[in-house]
């Protein structure tokens, strides 16, 4: 395989790799997810050392730009999820913060407040 071709099957193989991480982050497949980020490293390595010498600009910016679309979509993918996972847990700790003992220190009888995930005061 001359340096030409493997330019483009390096950068054909990371786009697929982007993919499956695409699909991965919408499905929630944490497990999938890991498995791909070790890929993307192994990327990281493969991608430097590639010779794009012989190739004209207009041959690679369309997969290029691809990959970059990809990249980005993923990003805001991740942060989707993390922001989510943030939510949950900011009202879960807020209804375990609201529910009280059963009793009070004085050892009188006191209703506890129902534990919510969902903010209902306006």
């Amino acid at each position: 395989m001359n340096a030409q071709q493997e330019v483009f099957e390096t950068l054909k193989e990371f786009k697929k790799v982007l993919l499956a991480e695409k699909t991965a982050l919408i499905e929630n497949d944490s497990t999938k997810v890991v498995e791909l980020v070790e890929k993307k490293q192994g990327f990281l390595e493969k991608l430097p050392k590639l010779n794009p010498a012989g190739l004209k600009k207009e041959e690679l910016s369309g997969i290029v730009e691809e990959i970059k679309q990809l990249q980005q979509t993923n990003l805001l993918l991740t942060k989707q999820a993390l922001q989510y996972q943030e939510t949950i847990m900011e009202a879960i700790t807020k209804g375990v913060k609201k529910s009280s003992t059963t009793y009070s220190k004085k050892g009188n009888y006191t209703a506890a407040e129902q534990a919510s995930l969902i903010d209902q005061s306006l």
